[in-house]
Order: C-alpha cells, then sequence, then structure tokens
C-alpha cells in the first residue's frame, strides 16, 4: 500500500466537497448554522446521529463512532482501500496523484480512523428526579455569592438554593436531555470538606452546568465559553453574556467533547482557572479542534491571583484576557 505526503493529502481533500458528495443520497436535518444529520447507513439509526460540517469537510457519527474526511468517507461507505480512495479523490478532483510526494500520511490516517472508531463512554445508571427535589432546599439566596457581585435575579434564574441543613449552597445538575439527576452542594464554611459534593450518585460527567438554560444563546452566539465552575458562568450572565457552559471540573472529557461537537458552533474557548496550562488544554482538545475554532484564555500577564477564575478580578480585568484569547492550532 503507498504512502503519502500528509500535506498533499490535506490539499487533496480540500479540494473536495464531501458535503456536496452526499448530499444527494440522504435526507439531512439542518441542527445548527453549520451541521446536518442524517440517518447512519452502518446501523440501525432512528434518531439522525450521522453529522456533516462542510466548513470543515469532515463527518461523525455519534452511534457507531466513525468519521473523518472525504478519504475516510469513501473507504468507511464505499468500501474502498485507503490507495483506491485517494485515487477515486484525485480522479474527481482532476488531481494526478502520481506526484504526491511519498511520506508517513498512512499511519496518521489509521490513527485518525481509529480515534473516530472509539466507543463513546455509556452514560451511567441514573435516577431521573422530580423537579419538585429542588423543593427541599430554601430558595433564599447565598449572601456570600451577592457580596461577589453576582446578581439575584442570575442565582434565581440557575436555580441556587440552600441546604440549611448541612450548610451548603446548591444548584440542580442535569443530564444532555435536560432530566434533573441531582442536586450538587457546595459548602459554606472554610474548614469543611469536600468543598463540592453530589448528592446523587452522577458517575461520568457526560453533560454541561449550564446547557439547560443558556444553550440557545450558545447556538445564536455561534461560541461557547467553558468555565469550570457555574459560579464563573453566573458572574459572566450578570455581565449580560449567557454563551457559557460549566464542565464541573478542570478538565473536558470526551463524553463533553461530543456534545461540543453536536451543537456545531464555530467557536469554543476555554476559559479555566489560572492554574491550567495551556498544554493541558491542547491535549484534551486535540479532537474538538477537528470540529471547531477553540481558543484558551491565559493570563500571561498575571492579571489573577493563584487558582482564580478569569472573571474573578471583575468585567474589566475579563475583558482584557478575553481579547487576548489565542487560537489553538
Amino acid at each position: 500500500m503507498s504512502e503519502y505526503d500528509e500535506e498533499a493529502l490535506r490539499q487533496l481533500q480540500e479540494k473536495f466537497d464531501l458535503f456536496e458528495y452526499v448530499k444527494g443520497s440522504f435526507e439531512f436535518t439542518k441542527t445548527s448554522s453549520d451541521s446536518f444529520a442524517t440517518r447512519c447507513p452502518r446501523h440501525v439509526d432512528n434518531i439522525p446521529s450521522l453529522v456533516f460540517t462542510p466548513s470543515k469537510n469532515l463527518f461523525h457519527c455519534f452511534s457507531c463512532g466513525c468519521g473523518g474526511g472525504p478519504i475516510s468517507w469513501l473507504m468507511t461507505f464505499e468500501h474502498l482501500t485507503f490507495n483506491q480512495a485517494v485515487d477515486k479523490l484525485g480522479k474527481m478532483t482532476g488531481t494526478d496523484i502520481a506526484f504526491l510526494k511519498s511520506s508517513s500520511a498512512l499511519s496518521f490516517y489509521r490513527q485518525i480512523r481509529k480515534a473516530r472508531e472509539r466507543e463513546t463512554p455509556a452514560s451511567p445508571n441514573r435516577v431521573i428526579l422530580p423537579e419538585t427535589e429542588l423543593d427541599k432546599y430554601s430558595t433564599a439566596l447565598p449572601q456570600e455569592w451577592l457580596d461577589e457581585g453576582i446578581k439575584p435575579d442570575i442565582l434565581r434564574r440557575y436555580n441556587i438554593r440552600i441546604d440549611e441543613g448541612s450548610g451548603r449552597i446548591v444548584y440542580p445538575i442535569r443530564d444532555a436531555d435536560f432530566n434533573l439527576i441531582g442536586v450538587k452542594g457546595r459548602t459554606r464554611y472554610s474548614n469543611v470538606r469536600p468543598k463540592y459534593m453530589n448528592y446523587q450518585k452522577i458517575g461520568t460527567t457526560d453533560f454541561f452546568v449550564g446547557a439547560y438554560e443558556n444553550t440557545e444563546a450558545i447556538k445564536k452566539a455561534d461560541e461557547v465559553i467553558l468555565f469550570e465552575g457555574i459560579k464563573s458562568g453566573m458572574k459572566l450572565s450578570g455581565w449580560g453574556k449567557d454563551n457559557w457552559l460549566a464542565c464541573e471540573t478542570s478538565a473536558i472529557n470526551r463524553a463533553q467533547t461530543i456534545i461540543l461537537i453536536k451543537l456545531g458552533i464555530r467557536d469554543v474557548v476555554v476559559a479555566f482557572d489560572k492554574d491550567v496550562t495551556l498544554d493541558k488544554i491542547k491535549k484534551e482538545t486535540k479532537e474538538l479542534r477537528r470540529f471547531a475554532n477553540v481558543y484558551a484564555v491565559l493570563d500571561r500577564s498575571n492579571l489573577l491571583d493563584e487558582k482564580m477564575s478569569p472573571v474573578d478580578k471583575g468585567r474589566e480585568v475579563w475583558e482584557e484576557l478575553y481579547e487576548r484569547k489565542i487560537r489553538i492550532n
């Protein structure tokens, strides 16, 4: 099997409009400004899970895991070998593949196919709670969060409550379908550990806090800002921007990556706390960057104290950090 130069293969695939090639063969539903979904022919697919992103010239099935660009499409759905797929692309684009330089691209594409075919982590067995579960907690607003500048209407929008029995600030946890699956509490006392705790067994964090309230704003902005926790997001909402999600940790896992890809938005801005490194963000967004522009908000001017969120020193500092965000290539 021949091997070809990676850059030459990239240029070859850029000449070929994958979505234009397949759109006459499937019935598509537009899911965002730059994504279209259809049923995957590889399996029974009652809910369309095969998603195309025309601006990226890519496809991905959220059920069986297949995905990639034009070469992967021809190999997966037309059952061509790698060489046959390259040859067909060459003929359809008028490119003489004999002039493609030989190198290590074949192993590169094998790695991409393996990554695409990894199984999506299964959601844990959970109990969906009635909305009345939240009525167990006081609707009084936590004074310490008000003192940090989070507005009362924002706290109410995200259903922030108080567990007076344990002395914790609590808020709802919802799965990717917005079902109530738990309540999370943050201690109000500096000497109590753990600082955060789930009141129910949650398992994999295959969701984002804030998605229930903010998905429409995110799609409208064509951008999502990712914070570690809900408090940072609520501060941003106080400044009139609701296009955020909270990861509930200082990491982006694969299940969350799939949610972000499925949103079909153009820009993802990672705004984690000061102590999270650029290398860590690069590693965790490797797959995501094939489907969206990914940026990192970094405190290179030491405007923040250790472990601070980018929003913790007020709107002016946040806007400066946001303006200086870097694109991760």
